[in-house]
């Protein structure tokens, strides 16, 4: 199932931006143009999330295609390192940058010492004065929970909160899990609610260990993200509980090893395609503006479409 989004601003449509009529003028254009360079800056929390080194690699293909060249710097979502970035410490000249923030605020962008072209993917910074390309991580999550409600699941956990270091998206996703069980007039069940570190596969299973050690299984459970599902049905090997058959396990990003996985993973699929193509679009659109001209801030809300696979299949 392919869901669709809106935003009040913009929106995505065959791959193209609807813009709204009232917009305002981007801090992210340029005072003054320099040269082009054909480089634009890529700042990425973690290469080694599936998610983010997938949505990499698509954008340095299509940003090929552009005639651009992408500079890649990880960021491991340390403030003083993404704040770097944006300022351009330490970086060659480039066009532009496209950021992927986890820790950067609003302040921190309107204040850069070298400011120019810039698109925020996202949701960490969702209201500001700059381009920004995200999905509904909340109605991701509403979909997928309600997808397991559909499978008969009645007892339902979440894996993924991140209480030490907090993720914007991970609250979100728990915000449309706790939504989709609320619909149903049922109460969220603390004891089911397993944070993670990371959303890596070892947070995912030991978070699973955690709540299997103490508690009864659930039958059904939404992940933050696929990585943190496969630790999950990890452990739930691990126990002796089958995947569906006992417990039905979904859940976002859709990263290719989901569907090679044993079950192949049911999960929620961002149009990664669309993502790409609206950030480097508004891009070009920024750099290709004249000297001080007032571009139009677009936010750019994408589709996402509802994988359902074997750990689903009950």
């Amino acid at each position: 199932m392919t869901y669709q989004t809106r935003d009040t601003k913009a929106q995505t449509r065959g791959g193209r931006v609807q813009e709204d009529e009232a917009t305002t003028p981007s801090r992210g254009a340029a005072l003054a143009r320099r040269d082009r360079t054909g480089l634009v800056a890529l700042a990425v929390p973690d290469l080694e999330e599936p998610y983010f080194a997938e949505l990499t690699g698509l954008l340095v293909r299509r940003a090929e295609a552009r005639g651009l060249s992408i500079l890649i710097q990880q960021t491991a979502g340390v403030h003083e390192r993404e704040v770097t970035v944006a300022n351009g410490v330490g970086l060659p000249p480039t066009d532009g940058l496209i950021h992927i923030p986890r820790s950067l605020t609003v302040a921190d962008l309107t204040r850069r010492t070298s400011p120019g072209p810039l698109v925020l993917l996202g949701e960490h910074i969702v209201s500001s004065p700059f381009s920004h390309v995200t999905i509904d991580n909340r109605a991701a999550a509403l979909a997928a929970t309600l997808h397991l409600v559909e499978r008969g699941c009645r007892r339902l956990a979440v894996v993924g909160p991140r209480h030490t270091t907090p993720s914007d998206a991970a609250d979100r996703r728990v915000a449309g899990f706790r939504d989709a069980v609320q619909a149903q007039g049922w109460e969220v069940d603390s004891d089911l609610v397993g944070p993670v570190g990371a959303f890596t596969s070892h947070e995912g299973q030991r978070a699973m260990r955690t709540l299997l050690d103490a508690h009864e299984p659930p039958d059904g459970v939404l992940c933050s993200n696929d990585s943190v599902a496969f630790g999950v049905m990890r452990e739930l090997h691990v126990r002796g509980l089958r995947v569906p058959e006992d417990v039905a396990v979904i859940g976002i990003d859709d990263v290719s090893g989901a569907e090679f996985a044993t079950p192949s993973l049911s999960s929620v699929a961002p149009d990664k395609s669309a993502i790409v193509d609206s950030a480097l679009m508004l891009l070009e659109r920024q750099i290709a503006a004249p000297p001080a001209a007032d571009v139009p801030v677009e936010q750019v809300v994408v589709g996402f479409t509802l994988r359902a696979r074997e750990s689903t299949a009950r």
